[in-house]
């Protein structure tokens, strides 16, 4: 298990809502994470609340990966539940997310919630050659570049990326970022693939995709995920050389926040000292947190008495949990608990009117909850 991980999972089942919260968050998009570590968040959904300020846990172990021990258990567990339990949509989505040769191995059981046409299409992935598989990718490119954005086409499109991957079949030279002759879900999914081989030699090509004012936010969110899942030094320092350009420093920020290196630490802490926007300034010092960074923590606290973006995030939350983790006892810690349940409690009395809810949890939206929307954000940085 990598040392970060194994440092925070066992916050999953803190007694403190926030740290328990915060520590599922922290290793999102890490690519660290293993099918033991979501059968850890399972532990701490099976437990309950441990206060009235508790999150539902589920909705934060969609981007964990299933291992066999974990398949068994979610189709356990949707074969005993009602239709009308709230957490089925998001064990069947746990499924549909699951890998591929998972999925076929676990077909019969999985049948009865998944999309049986889309199954099929998953189960014939393995045996197609290597021709066939890129044809199929070229299907459904031409269908996303021509048709409606359509998420399943998308996934089923890097499902077909992940066979040739495993076959050995995606070479260097075809995950070269040339953009002006990529277009369309051509440069999306070449950008996915050099992340999935992890293609070092393409870092600076994909760092000034940072630079493009008219890339898209998909390619922007798929070019930060390829940095991340890449992860070296190299990465660290191009993103810092354009961490704080023009307003992709939401995603640049994002990949150093994501990578847990000591590397990466130290670039946050160098943007830290080098920004004046506050936005931006807000951002670096939540993922320092989420860094466990004890270097930031006195950084941070003047920054609380200068005044932040409160309307990014509670970031007096961050350095509180930052603290717990550290086993630091800060004079201020009871203080900032106060504040962070003040916001809690505001947070839950005043819902938005109008929210979009695919997927019904029948608790009041926390604003560090994923948005209902299903946009896959925190609902304070979406439709709150």
């Amino acid at each position: 298990m990598n040392r970060f991980v194994e440092r925070v999972e066992p916050y999953f089942l803190s007694e403190d809502p926030f740290v328990q919260r915060y520590a599922i968050e922290m290793l999102e998009g890490s690519y660290l994470v293993t099918g033991d570590t979501f059968l850890t968040g399972l532990k701490a959904h099976d437990r309950g609340q441990v206060s009235e300020y508790s999150s539902p846990v589920l909705p934060y172990l969609m981007y964990m990966p299933l291992n066999e021990e974990g398949m068994k258990e979610v189709v356990k567990r949707l074969k005993s539940l009602s239709k009308k339990d709230t957490d089925v949509l998001f064990y069947i989505q746990l499924i549909a997310n699951a890998d591929t040769e998972l999925l076929i191995e676990y077909s019969n059981d999985v049948k009865p919630f998944l999309d049986e046409g889309q199954l099929k299409k998953i189960a014939n992935l393995p045996g197609l050659e290597d021709e066939e598989l890129f044809m199929k990718l070229a299907d459904v490119m031409y269908y996303l570049d021509t048709k409606e954005y359509d998420q399943v086409y998308f996934d089923h499109g890097k499902r077909i990326i992940n066979e040739l991957v495993k076959k050995g079949e995606i070479k260097s030279w075809e995950v070269q970022i040339k953009e002006e002759e990529l277009v369309g879900f051509e440069i999306v999914y070449t950008v996915y693939m050099a992340g999935e081989i992890r293609e070092e030699s393409v870092i600076p090509q994909l760092v000034n995709l940072f630079k493009n004012e008219e890339a898209e936010d998909l390619l922007l969110e798929e070019v930060a995920n390829a940095l991340v899942k890449i992860g070296t030094e190299q990465v660290v320092q191009e993103v810092e050389k354009v961490a704080l350009y023009g307003n992709t420093y939401f995603y640049t920020l994002d990949v150093l926040g994501r990578i847990k290196t000591k590397e990466a630490e130290k670039a946050l802490l160098r943007l830290f000292d080098l920004t004046d926007d506050i936005t931006a300034k807000t951002l670096i010092a939540d993922y320092l947190c989420q860094q466990l960074s004890t270097d930031a923590i006195p950084k941070i606290e003047a920054f609380l008495e200068e005044g932040y973006d409160e309307n990014m995030l509670c970031l007096e939350e961050s350095l509180y949990v930052n603290c717990v983790m550290n086993g630091i006892d800060h004079p201020k810690l009871g203080e900032w608990r106060n504040l962070i349940e003040e916001v809690e409690r505001h947070s839950l009395d005043e819902q938005p009117l109008l929210v979009p809810q695919p997927v019904q949890t029948g608790d009041k939206v926390g604003r560090n909850d994923p948005c209902p929307c299903g946009s896959g954000k925190k609902y304070k940085k979406c439709c709150l």
